[in-house]
């Protein structure tokens, strides 16, 4: 079964603390499909979501070997099975990655509709890494290299190996900003842990001359893929040359390692000129949603407090 790192059994018990779920599609005694989930109660109601720092889930699936069409009805069939055993729940809501299993898993989408949910989309970049430095150098904006070039002046990357440090950063410019803290972070020290232990993460920093920390994001890669997972920067700067840098500093990481690089951070069209700069491609995720009254109404009076989530990188 093609899978992301966030499938990982590894992944969700260390940001669930061991609390994730299954919905498990069986054919003989194998495994054909997983759906994960975390369980969560507000009030009255029961959410089903994403683990935090888990960007994309949704179903994995083994179609099996034979035509398109053979194994394109197949997935449908075990995606349909693996959304019937969800347990009643108020909310639903997780991240698609149609690009597994071949571009197949495009067809989820379908089987989640047919049984009620929402479809939408959310767009990202992607950066084949595999390309030469030369080449991805070429591909970058010309103002963004000079940005870059500028950076390297006065800031130096280097590795962060205290997972608090990064913390303490992100909330600390939260605050400067005048933000509401949405992110839950309880279970990041054991998710950057078990990382570090599997030599497939890391959190890259950009630090001015005194030492000061200007932006800081954590890296984390595993099956072909790395994503931009996490990132803050220092609200009391005004050029875009420190994120520039740390970006182009992951590029290169995910060079060493043959990677595509997913910026994961399209969230609003400045951001898309922003990340455009980097020689990637725009690609769709699928976002899959489910409210059922009275939660749905309660969802409509909080939607004006949405996170804004455009600084991450502008």
């Amino acid at each position: 079964m093609k899978i992301s790192i966030f499938h990982e059994s590894w992944w969700l018990s260390a940001a669930t603390g061991g609390r994730f779920k299954e919905a498990v599609a069986m054919r003989d005694n194998d495994v054909v499909g997983r759906l994960p989930y975390v369980e969560t109660r507000r009030g009255p109601f029961r959410t089903l979501r994403m683990p935090a720092f888990t960007h994309m889930l949704g179903p994995v699936v083994d179609a099996g070997d034979g035509k398109p069409q053979t194994r394109l009805i197949r997935r449908l069939s075990i995606v349909r099975s693996l959304i019937d055993q969800l347990p009643p729940h108020s909310y639903f809501h997780q991240h698609l990655d149609p690009s597994l299993d071949g571009d197949l898993a495009l067809a989820d989408g379908l089987a989640f509709q047919e049984h009620g949910f929402a479809v939408s989309s959310q767009y990202t970049f992607k950066i084949d890494c595999g390309r030469s430095l030369d080449d991805m150098w070429t591909a970058l904006y010309l103002k963004t290299r000079q940005h870059i070039r500028q950076a390297e002046k006065v800031y130096s990357i280097r590795i962060v190996e205290d997972p608090n440090q990064f913390v303490e950063f992100y909330l600390r410019n939260i605050k400067t900003w005048g933000r509401t803290n949405r992110v839950e972070f309880a279970s990041f020290p054991l998710v950057f842990s078990e990382c570090r232990a599997r030599e497939c993460g890391c959190i890259l920093g950009a630090f001015d001359k005194e030492g000061k920390p200007i932006a800081m994001t954590f890296l984390v890669w595993g099956h072909g893929m790395m994503f931009y997972l996490l990132s803050t920067r220092s609200f009391d700067i005004k050029d875009q040359g420190a994120v520039s840098l740390l970006i182009w500093s992951a590029i290169k990481k995910a060079h060493e390692l043959a990677l595509v690089l997913d910026l994961d951070g399209a969230y609003s069209s400045g951001t898309v000129r922003f990340l455009s700069n980097f020689g990637g491609h725009i690609k769709t995720r699928l976002i899959i949603r489910r409210s059922r009254m009275p939660y749905k109404a309660l969802q409509i009076l909080k939607r004006h407090y949405a996170p804004d989530e455009t600084h991450r990188f502008t």
